[in-house]
Formats: C-alpha cells, sequence, structure tokens
C-alpha cells in the first residue's frame, strides 16, 4: 500500500519535478563529498579554529552580500536557465580547486576564495530553484513536494556523499572535488531536459524597485518576518558549534574520520525519517504544533552533543537534530511559498536567507572566538542554552505564523 501510494504521489507531481528532484539528489550527492573533504583539506593545511571558521564565513557570506539581488534576478529571468547557469559556473570552480590540489598549489586562501564563489552561485541557484518549483508543482502538492527536496537533498548531502568524500579523499585529496565537478555539470544536463516553458513575464520595474519590493514584503509580512527572525537566531548559534565540528571529532569525541561521516550521515538519516510522518504530525498536531516540535528537538539534540564525549551518544543526537531539521526545512519552505504571490517568490525568498543566512558567518566567527576563550566545547553549550531557550517560549512566537495560517485555511475552505 504505501509503495503504491509512494507511486501515486510520484506521478501527482509531474515529470518536470522528477528531473529537478534528480538534479538535486546528484548535484547533492557531489555536495556532501565537498562537505566532508572541504574540512579535512582545510585541517591540514590549519588547526587554528578561527581560521577553520572562516570556511563556513566564506561559505555563507554570499547570502548577506548577494542573496536580496540574486533574489530580484530570479524573478527577472528565466529560473531554469538561472539554475543551469549556476551549475556550470559551480562546476569550473570546484574543477579549479581539484586541478590545484593535483599540482600542490593548494593554500588556506584558496578555500576561501573557492567557498566564497560557491557561495555566490549557491544563492542564485537557490532562489530559483524555490521559486520555480511552485510552477510544476500544484498547490496541494507544495508540502509532499519540498519534503521531497529536502530529504534528497540532506541525504545525498550527508548520507550518500560524506562517506564517498571520505574514501576519495584518502585515496586522492583532488578526488572528491573532481568529482563534484562532474556532479554539477550532470545537474545541469537535468534542469536543460526540461521543456523551455516556465520563464518569467518580461519585468516592467527596474532592478532597484524590485530588490526594495522583496525586502518591504517580507518587513510587513508579520508571519513570515517572525519565520525569518526565528531561523536567523537558530542559524547564528548553531552555526557557532556547527562550524567546529570537525575539532568537535577530534578533540572532544576523540574520534576519526570515520565518526565525522557518521555524525553527517546521522544527521540525514533523521531527515529521511521525518519525511515519513510530516504531513500525518500536521494533519493531527497542526503546522505550528509541528513546528514547535522540532525546536524541542533541536534543544533536545545540542544539548546532549554539548554534554557528552561520546561519539555514539553525539552521533544519535545528530539524528535527533536531523529530524527537528526536516520537519522544519518543509514546513518553513512551504510556508514561504504559499504565502507569497508567484512574481514575489524569488525576491521574498532572497529577502528572508538574507537575514537568516546572512547571519552564519557571524555566527561562525562568534563561534570560532568563544572556542578561543571558553574552550571547544563553549560554542556547543551556548548553542545549547539558545535552542532551549527558543523552544520554551516557541508557541509564543510562532503566534503570527499561526494566524496565518489559519487566515489561509479559511480563505481556501471559503
Amino acid at each position: 500500500m504505501s509503495e503504491g501510494k509512494n507511486r501515486a504521489q510520484r506521478e501527482q507531481l509531474g515529470r518536470d519535478f522528477r528531473f529537478v528532484w534528480l538534479s538535486i539528489l546528484v548535484s547533492s550527492s557531489g555536495d556532501g563529498m565537498f562537505v566532508t573533504a572541504f574540512p579535512l583539506l582545510a585541517a591540514i593545511l590549519t588547526r587554528d579554529p578561527v581560521l577553520i571558521a572562516g570556511i563556513t564565513i566564506s561559505t555563507r557570506l554570499p547570502w548577506l552580500l548577494f542573496s536580496i539581488f540574486t533574489g530580484a534576478i530570479a524573478d527577472r529571468m528565466d529560473r531554469r536557465k538561472l539554475m543551469i547557469g549556476a551549475d556550470v559556473v559551480r562546476m569550473v570552480i570546484v574543477g579549479a580547486l581539484g586541478a590545484s590540489i593535483l599540482l600542490d598549489a593548494v593554500a588556506i586562501w584558496q578555500l576561501y576564495v573557492c567557498a566564497f564563489l560557491l557561495g555566490i552561485c549557491e544563492t542564485l541557484h537557490v532562489n530559483a530553484a524555490q521559486a520555480f518549483i511552485p510552477a510544476i508543482v500544484r498547490q496541494d502538492q507544495l508540502l509532499p513536494a519540498n519534503a521531497r527536496f529536502a530529504s534528497a537533498q540532506i541525504v545525498s548531502t550527508q548520507f550518500i556523499g560524506p562517506p564517498l568524500g571520505v574514501a576519495m579523499f584518502n585515496a586522492a585529496h583532488a578526488l572528491p572535488f573532481v568529482a563534484d565537478a562532474i556532479t554539477f555539470a550532470g545537474s545541469a544536463g537535468l534542469i536543460a531536459s526540461i521543456p523551455d516553458e516556465h520563464a518569467v513575464e518580461k519585468p516592467t520595474t527596474k532592478f532597484r524597485d524590485d530588490v526594495l519590493d522583496g525586502l518591504r514584503y517580507l518587513r510587513d509580512h508579520k508571519a513570515l518576518r517572525r519565520l525569518t527572525e526565528i531561523l536567523a537566531f537558530v542559524n547564528f548559534f548553531y552555526f557557532a558549534a556547527i562550524s567546529l565540528l570537525v575539532l568537535y571529532n577530534d578533540d572532544i569525541l576523540g574520534g576519526n574520520r570515520l565518526t565525522f561521516t557518521a555524525l553527517s550521515v546521522s544527521a540525514a538519516v533523521g531527515t529521511v525519517i521525518s519525511r515519513f510522518f510530516i504531513q500525518r504530525l500536521v494533519d493531527s498536531r497542526g503546522t505550528t504544533t509541528t513546528m514547535v516540535i522540532s525546536m524541542w528537538l533541536w534543544a533536545i539534540a545540542t544539548t546532549v552533543m554539548a554534554l557528552t564525549s561520546n561519539s555514539s551518544i553525539a552521533i544519535a543526537s545528530n539524528a535527533v537534530l536531523g529530524i527537528g531539521t526536516g520537519l522544519w526545512l518543509s514546513l518553513n519552505t512551504t510556508l514561504r511559498q504559499q504565502l507569497t504571490p508567484s512574481r514575489m517568490l524569488g525576491r521574498m525568498n532572497a529577502a528572508s536567507r538574507t537575514v537568516s543566512w546572512g547571519i552564519v558567518p557571524f555566527g561562525a566567527a562568534f563561534g570560532g572566538i568563544s572556542a578561543r576563550f571558553l574552550g571547544l566545547r563553549g560554542p556547543f553549550i551556548l548553542s545549547a542554552i539558545s535552542m532551549v531557550g527558543c523552544a520554551i517560549i516557541g508557541r509564543r512566537l510562532l503566534r503570527p505564523v499561526d494566524i496565518a495560517v489559519n487566515e489561509m485555511q479559511q480563505s481556501q475552505s471559503a
């Protein structure tokens, strides 16, 4: 019965969705190789926690500097072609890094440059993709579609890719980066196979006005603004800790590359698990209650990780963290798509991510500095305290979201 239901759901989502989903699966698998190989390469070049955290800063800083602009671009140009172009440029960047490693000419500053350029391309690709999904999926299929996207992306990034990345890195340091370049090429080819029928209308407004409209829409929409505020707060303290995960694994857990991979894999497993019950949970408990549950899962997981020195317990806790992340990501993305007009999707997504992801470099810098003064466990303790506090007042924080969801449901039933 379950297999037949899943098959029917895939058919309802359509061919275009399957091609985009497959492209995400392919490119994210390459990213998973990159995600594990990148910090391993950085740890060879330096053991300074601030310099290690600088990798995360370089990756996420483009969300602060460029996301609002790439979001406006996604509302003015063919989103399909933008996704293809972003994949091709990322293929070139990662391929060049692989060549530098082969020539034994790589330095820490090159990792920063590579991470920064990849981050710029990521803002364009993500803003275009999230605005593209409602064009190829019915409104009543957005939640299962986003859940499938989130699970595919995280499974491939954290489950399929990391073991391959570690194995390839052990075989040859350049190999996971070359493989990632190949996956970007494959992703671009899959997106290119989708019929060219989803272009946006020709813009009649100025680019500057589009950028400002996205910021104003987010500012004036209480529910979307609150979701962005919560995610910005959570991301700041989460990345203060997670940017030092490679050192946490080595120095606190006493782990090796296998346990480092297991930490990523366990989070992916949790995210996949969430996909199979998120719809039932929303149907029985409601959207905002499900989001509060995700906050408590984050709180429990980060608290255990901050206190434990046992690798098995840390890995299990990261799986719980992954369940919370899977619930939140699917619902947060779906709500943004449902509450935003199609013509504004790129700009609104960009405005939201400028705040919620733009805060990440500051969180990573805070984590690196606090680790110097408080010890490596310090950022993880601060992350746990913030998550617990957020969960305690979660229902109050989500009150504007609850009101917006109820109004939307009433309008749909009218």
